[in-house]
């Protein structure tokens, strides 16, 4: 039969699965933070303000792609127009 030994682990570990293994020193530990440096400015001061500005983008880009369809639609027709006289023998 083989004599199999399980690795010891540093500390007092309770438990064997990886969740636990993963978490171990991780929760306690924290990065200390820069001097003079808040986390405030980089996100909105409300929600109400991200939304807003997240809804203005989207209708600067739906607008940009209204009028991009339009353009494409024209060219198009005009694309057939001139296959539809060049069949016909008028160009």
């Amino acid at each position: 039969m083989l004599d199999l030994e399980l690795p010891e682990f540093p500390g007092e570990l309770t438990s064997y699965d990886l969740a636990a293994l993963r978490r171990k020193g991780t929760l306690s530990s924290r990065l200390p933070s820069i001097p003079g440096v808040s986390v405030e400015q980089f996100f909105m001061a409300s929600r109400a303000e991200e939304a807003a500005q997240i809804a203005a983008s989207m209708g600067v880009a739906y607008e940009d792609d209204r009028r991009r369809a339009i353009i494409m639609r024209a060219k198009a027709r005009a694309e057939e127009r001139i296959a539809q006289r060049y069949a016909e023998g008028r160009l």
